[in-house]
């Protein structure tokens, strides 16, 4: 038993010996829109956002907006809350409106200029006075510039 419990504490210490000897500093480099370049060691980042990227160099994804487009809430039917998203492919003044099926208007829930990208909502079921709806079906327009699409959604109490 004893010459076992050595043998793991030889191991475990050539172990730790070997990952110090060996260990890497991994640093992830940012090319900036005016030429210039961050650098950040990887152990350092606890988290990252970006605005407007353009591209990523060496990855399989570059994901790049290039239409307007109105994605199905979710869930649907929804029950108290629901996501709307949707992509635009420029910068531009966005509405989210959420209509009745007489075609009036319920709330107004963004009224805003947004970068181009992907963009979600939430929608808690709410009118313009903040007071909850009744069941039903429930139309919602996302507006961005000339482009105007519009969905059905169902809410169930």
């Amino acid at each position: 038993m004893k010459r076992i419990l050595i043998k793991l504490v030889v191991l475990g210490s050539v172990f730790v010996l070997c990952s110090m000897a060996y260990c890497q500093n991994y640093e992830m480099n940012i090319n900036l829109s005016d030429g210039s370049t961050v650098t950040f060691a990887v152990d350092d980042i606890q988290r990252i956002e970006f605005d407007n990227v353009t591209g990523i160099e060496g990855g399989k994804v570059q994901q790049v907006v290039q239409s307007f487009k109105l994605m199905q809430n979710y869930p649907n039917p929804f029950n108290p809350s629901t996501v709307i998203e949707y992509q635009i492919p420029e910068t531009a003044a966005v509405k989210v409106r959420i209509y009745n099926l007489k075609g009036q208007l319920i709330n107004e829930i963004l009224s805003e200029t947004q970068a181009a990208g992907v963009h979600q909502i939430t929608w808690d079921g709410t009118s313009r006075d903040h007071k909850r709806v009744a069941s039903g079906i429930y139309l919602y327009t996302v507006k961005s510039g000339d482009f105007i699409l519009s969905k059905r959604m169902i809410l169930l109490k």
